[in-house]
């Protein structure tokens, strides 16, 4: 796995989202409630881009067609077996690490 700098805590304050690009592959980062969470940042319905979407609690609504999913888990609101990959974060001296495999 590689530890990747995806930005600064600054950047991101509550309720937002923001998309960070490795290479091809896009990750959604999310400030919910102040907890940091990184999902896959395709939607799986259209491959919308969810960094772009919007944040209600810790619900991450998809900009193209309203899906939404829990960006602590992944899980889409009406189906539990549909989910997003998740990523482990970690926060240091105001700097967001996401464990990338």
């Amino acid at each position: 796995m590689a530890r990747i700098r995806v930005g600064s805590l600054a950047q991101l304050p509550p309720g937002s989202v923001s998309e960070f690009k490795i290479g091809e592959d896009s990750i959604a980062l999310c400030n919910a409630d102040g907890e940091i969470h990184a999902v896959d940042g395709l939607c799986p319905h259209r491959q919308g881009p969810l960094g772009h979407g919007a944040l209600h609690g810790h619900m991450l609504a998809c900009p193209w067609h309203a899906w939404e999913f829990d960006c602590r888990t992944g899980e889409h609101d009406y189906n539990p077996e549909l989910r997003l990959q998740t990523f482990a974060v970690s926060v240091q001296d105001g700097s967001i690490f996401v464990e990338i495999p």
